[in-house]
């Protein structure tokens, strides 16, 4: 019997879709350490999965902070409909 399970198996466990993304962020302790970078790799309604590097120790809770550059695509009855501008 395998240790690990595979990918697809983990998918089929998840209570929402994930969608693979490449964004820089930003983890705040809020514990009064400086914030550090990370890279959100997959994102959902409920979770994701970043990277952080082995320097930095990552408290149970934190903030994750991210921005992104967005362009307006549709207006309408005080709702926004945004789209992410790449390569920002």
């Amino acid at each position: 019997m395998p240790i690990f399970r595979r990918r697809e198996a983990f998918q089929d466990m998840r209570k929402s879709p994930r969608h693979e993304v490449d964004y820089l962020a930003l983890v705040d302790p809020g514990d009064g350490r400086d914030s550090f970078n990370c890279i959100i790799c997959d994102i959902s309604a409920v979770g994701a999965k970043l990277t952080v590097a082995h320097n930095h120790d990552v408290p149970e809770e934190f903030t994750l902070l991210f921005r992104r550059r967005c362009r307006v695509v549709r207006r309408d009855d005080g709702q926004i409909g945004i789209q992410f501008v790449q390569g920002h």
